[in-house]
């Protein structure tokens, strides 16, 4: 037990600096993961050393050293042929401080003193499934450390996305197999149960949902979830794997029937299928609500800024960076936001109909939307703007009367004027003609 809060301050302070060095690995991974599709490759050229041919500055010590280092960088390249971006030493203090948020938020000085695993799950479910009087330092350091490499992943993810508007394979595929793994070692120990529901409200309703009689879970929680903790967790990653992927997934197939348009990238299935796996899927849903209400405050206050500086804006962004923020403020702020929304998920089995309901309100808002834009003039499917080619160019040459001896090129029966103007075939075969 460790009752002096120093203590505490200097693993937060230790935590800092390794979340400096980490972020220096991080900027690699974010710029070197999208050149390769294959998970393997793309790993395999984060660790490669790419030595180029040329002069650059020599080699300091302090070069290596997070922040102070990558700042007097900057702009150069004293190794490799890659510009150090200017954004790199922010990212790295960014990366710091989350180390210490996420150590603070799971592991408050209470829970850290008193050697109690409650930082994370609900007070609900206290000693119901693990008998928590057992839990030690190492399972909360495993813990953290486990939901800290999902935080490294979204900082991957959100700045790929950024950057390219594409979260690749390579970041996500590897955190999943984590995720479940975690899962299912007691790891990362679920946040809550795969399946809970308020029994009384089940009873209360079978009389006007005969249905409901034949429902397998007449408890608060299915009894094979104390029994088997192991396959207990293997199935909240894998449930929370499906949901994640699945919700993103129908708005992706509704909004681009509707809309005629990519609403969601595939990217943001994979990034929210990843999730899953690590949360469960009542946490990942939250996430999925509210994602778009982070998108909507900087959306507006990106349109407020543009407006005064009159700059030109664009309607499109990248959603993978708010379901990332969206990931942490559910994670961070679990303990407080499950004591809102628990009731949310109480109904049990009528929470399929909800589901379903939801899905139709979600099709019937964008028909609205669509309606309201046909209404005020706008076109509610608009064409893409066509692309001018090079063969529209040889085409719309080969519909025009063009002079031959135009231009200030020495003739001489020189047939470059014909081949640019894709005439050349032509050319011949009338010559052959006559």
């Amino acid at each position: 037990m460790i009752a002096d809060p120093t203590v505490y301050i200097a693993i937060c302070l230790g935590l800092f600096l390794l979340g400096l060095f980490a972020g220096r690995f991080l900027n690699r991974a974010i710029l070197r993961l999208p050149r390769h599709f294959e998970v393997i490759p793309a790993w395999k050229g984060v660790f490669a050393i790419e030595k180029r041919p040329g002069i650059y500055p020599p080699n300091r010590w302090y070069h290596c050293l997070p922040v102070v280092g990558t700042a007097s960088l900057v702009g150069r390249s004293p190794y490799t042929g890659r510009r150090i971006l200017a954004r790199e030493p922010w990212l790295e203090l960014l990366n710091g401080s989350l180390f210490v948020l996420a150590f603070v938020c799971m592991i408050p000085l209470e829970s850290w003193n008193a050697v109690q695993a409650d930082c994370l799950r609900s007070p609900l479910w206290a000693g119901e499934i693990y008998h928590w009087e057992s839990v030690s330092h190492v399972f909360l350091w495993s813990r953290y450390f486990y939901f800290l490499f999902l935080i490294e992943t979204l900082f991957v993810a959100t700045f790929i996305d950024f950057d390219l508007w594409i979260i690749p394979d390579g970041v996500t595929f590897p955190a999943m197999v984590v995720g479940i793994i975690g899962q299912t070692l007691g790891i990362g120990f679920f946040l809550v149960p795969v399946w809970f529901q308020d029994p009384n409200l089940l009873h209360s309703l079978t009389p006007l949902i005969p249905a409901l009689q034949w429902w397998p879970v007449q408890n608060t929680i299915p009894d094979w979830i104390i029994h088997h903790p192991v396959l207990h967790g293997f199935s909240v990653s894998a449930v929370g794997f499906l949901v994640g992927g699945g919700i993103v997934w129908a708005v992706r197939i509704i909004g681009g029937l509707i809309l005629k348009r990519e609403a969601m990238g595939f990217g943001d299935v994979i990034l929210m299928a990843m999730i899953g796996s690590f949360i469960g899927w009542q946490p990942v849903v939250m996430t999925f609500f509210v994602a778009p209400v982070i998108a909507l405050v900087v959306f507006v206050g990106v349109l407020i800024i543009n407006l005064f500086s009159r700059q030109e804006f664009t309607w499109a962004m990248p959603y993978g960076p708010y379901l990332s923020i969206a990931t942490l403020f559910v994670l961070f702020g679990w303990r407080h936001l499950w004591l809102i929304v628990d009731r949310i998920f109480m109904p049990g089995p009528l929470l399929l109909v909800f589901a379903f309901a939801m899905l139709i309100m979600l099709a019937f808002s964008l028909f609205v939307i669509q309606g309201l834009k046909w209404l005020v003039g706008i076109d509610p499917w608009p064409e893409d703007e066509p692309i001018w080619r090079s063969a529209d160019q040889l085409h719309h040459f080969s519909g025009e009367t063009i002079d031959p001896n135009q231009g200030n090129w020495k003739r001489n029966g020189w047939s470059g004027t014909q081949s640019g103007r894709g005439q050349l075939n032509e050319h011949r075969w009338r010559n052959r003609c006559q």
